[in-house]
Parts: C-alpha cells; structure tokens; sequence
C-alpha cells in the first residue's frame, strides 16, 4: 500500500459506491447459489455437506477483492455477504425446515444468516488490521487467508450446532474433508491476488 494507506482504503460511500456493493453482493450470490445447487444437489445429492466451501472461496475473493482495490473502500464484505445472509434466511427456512426438515429450529436458519454477515465481518475487519502495510499485495493476500481461515472456522458452527443428526450435512465439511482446510486458505489467496490484479488495471 501507499503512505496514505489509511486514507486510499477507507474512502467515504457514496452513491456511486453502494451501487457496485449491489453488484458485489450479486456476484457473490450467484457464485455461492451455483457451487451450492453444483455440489450438493447435482454432484453429490447432498451427500457432500457443506464441503463446497473449499471451492467457492477463490471465487468470492476474487470478487471482494477486486472491489476493495477498485473502489478503495471498506464494508464490502458485510454488505455482500449479510445481505446474501439475510436473503438466506428465507431460503433455509423454506428448503431445510420446511421441505426437507434437517434444521432443529427456525432459528437455525436466523443463526445461518448471522453467519454470513460473520463471513464479511471478518472480510472487512482483516482488511481493516492490515491497512497500514506499504506492500498493496501482501495486505490483500493476507487479508484474504484471514478471512478464508476464519470463514471456515465459523461454517463449523452451524454444522455442529443448528442440524437434526444428519450425516450428509455434516460429514463432508468436518471430517473426510477437512484435508482441504489449507486447500481453501490457498484457493482464497489466489483468488485475492486475482482481484487485485484486476482492479488495478
């Protein structure tokens, strides 16, 4: 990063900004939606659980970071992700409580939500730690693994917590594979690099 680091990535929103924060939060909705309905409905018939995670993060910091280093600001990530987050809600309710009734409460599909705006949380607040580093890539890729590491952290949450005893929710994120825990991290760094690359042009 720069000398003005601090005031080169916490720009002030503005209308301008909370419009592409719609199109971050679309892009990052429609990645989750597709890896989600590839992985456990198509691929593995929800056998899998939420082990797609590992996939999707090169794909979502991909996108994050290319608008925290186009648009110079911060909160992208707790506006993408707790909005698809709250969407969520809705969808967990219809689909895992109602339709296919794996989820304990109707709450469970709140917490999910909780988790999401988790997700940006920690997006947001590692870009936020690292702001004062000089060296633009090491800031954004250390960013990124902190926020893949944490972000797979938290899915354990609700996969422990929020499910009737299921084992094709819970066995493919917690225990065959969990191998690809630093797979992801990595994935999520790359991806990150990525989107700085492409935001800089």
């Amino acid at each position: 990063m720069n000398i003005n680091a601090e005031i080169s990535w916490f720009q002030k929103w503005t209308w301008k900004t909370v419009g592409w924060a719609c199109i971050c939060f679309l892009l990052i909705g429609i990645v989750t939606g597709l890896f989600t309905f590839l992985f456990d409905v198509l691929l593995f018939e929800n056998k899998m659980g939420y082990a797609y995670h590992y996939f999707v993060l090169i794909f979502q910091t991909i996108i994050l970071y290319f608008f925290y280093t186009k648009f110079k600001t911060n909160w992208f990530g707790v506006f993408a992700f707790g909005l698809n987050g709250l969407i969520g809600i809705g969808i967990e309710l219809w689909l895992e409580y109602y339709e296919n009734p794996v989820l304990k409460s109707p709450w469970a599909a709140v917490g999910w939500g909780a988790i999401y705006v988790g997700y940006g949380l920690t997006a947001d607040l590692s870009m936020y730690l690292v702001k004062t580093m000089k060296n633009e890539t090491l800031a954004i890729v250390l960013s990124a693994v902190i926020f893949s590491a944490i972000s797979i952290v938290l899915s354990i949450i609700p996969l422990k917590l929020f499910y009737v005893d299921s084992p094709g929710v819970t066995k493919g994120f917690l225990t065959y594979w969990y191998f690809l825990i630093p797979y992801g991290i990595i994935q999520g760094a790359i991806g990150a690099y990525v989107g700085l690359k492409l935001g800089q042009k």
